[in-house]
């Protein structure tokens, strides 16, 4: 069980974004009457219309941000009643459920947040404010690392050394999960992109254009196909890495097992936000791709720690 402080910023985090939402929601109502048959609904790169459909369709952002924002919650809530089923001391579990249900709360929030946005930009039919769009969706990315490394943190330092425990292998079998749905995740929004390119309205109808993408980090436009490539390189990582971590499983090999965990999630969270990120016809960072060679090769310094004492 999660303890009483951190069920009441459980709450109040939950309250503010569901609030959010919901005020987001009231206002499209509001201006409801006001809306011809058709308006804008979705955006493309720079923030300006793309897709013009039913004003129905403007409930959009309030059904995905509920939906995402729900399932966190859930998650939550989960964690408040299940045991992880991991090799740490029970003052580590307590810090690790209390890390992961806060990471996911701010999450929660960001996210509404982000729908909120989108929401007062549709109900206001104005363009979107991308700037707030992208420190939304970066403080998203930069709070998930945030709670992985502390969480690894945690794990490492409250392991039980005394004697060991049968694992319920939830950990394990989240790890085989959420990589995987990030990829089908990132895979969907991409067949969901691929007849928008380029989301330049003046470039769009132009033949010479005609289903290209903007590169931000080559600063030119190449065939929307060059987007399969980092797709295609996450899946073949996670396949590799998921062989791998079967074979160590069948060998007994413990911490071998725990290394694929990691890589493959680490592997799956920052594939899908530099998929996004491309898609979006953006840079990748080298900040992100710095954190991701550091979370890499904290799990390899964590795999080679543990071996030796095993």
């Amino acid at each position: 069980m999660l303890n009483g402080k951190i069920k009441v910023i459980n709450r109040v985090m939950f309250a503010v974004s569901a609030l959010i939402l919901a005020a987001s929601l009231v206002f499209y109502l509001f201006k409801w009457g006001t809306y011809p048959a058709e308006i804008g609904v979705h955006f493309d790169g720079g923030g300006n219309f793309d897709v013009t459909a039913s004003k129905f369709y403007g409930f959009y952002p309030h059904i995905a941000g509920g939906i995402i924002t729900a399932g966190l919650w859930f998650a939550v809530f989960l964690i408040g009643r299940k045991k992880t089923g991991m090799r740490i001391t029970e003052k580590g579990e307590e810090h690790f459920k209390a890390e992961l249900s806060l990471t996911l709360d701010c999450i929660a929030l960001l996210v509404s947040l982000f729908f909120g946005n989108w929401s007062r930009c549709v109900a206001l039919q104005i363009p979107l404010d991308l700037s707030f769009a992208r420190l939304a969706a970066l403080l998203i990315a930069v709070t998930a690392v945030i709670g992985v490394i502390s969480q690894i943190m945690t794990c490492s330092i409250h392991r039980l050394k005394e004697k060991k425990t049968a694992s319920s292998g939830v950990g394990h079998r989240l790890c085989r999960l959420i990589p995987w749905l990030l990829t089908a995740g990132s895979v969907a929004m991409l067949a969901e992109t691929w007849g928008r390119y380029p989301s330049d309205d003046k470039l769009y109808g132009d033949p010479e254009y005609y289903g290209k993408v903007f590169f931000g980090n080559f600063d030119a436009y190449y065939d929307r196909a060059f987007l399969l490539i980092p797709q295609i390189m996450g899946i073949v990582l996670l396949t590799v890495l998921e062989m791998i971590s079967v074979r160590a499983a069948k060998a007994d090999k413990q911490p071998l097992v725990s290394l694929t965990d990691k890589l493959k999630l680490i592997t799956g969270v920052f594939f899908m936000l530099w998929n996004f990120t491309l898609m979006t016809e953006q840079s990748i960072g080298p900040v992100s791709v710095g954190v991701f060679a550091l979370l890499c090769a904290v799990s390899f310094v964590i795999y080679a720690k543990k071996k030796k004492e095993k």
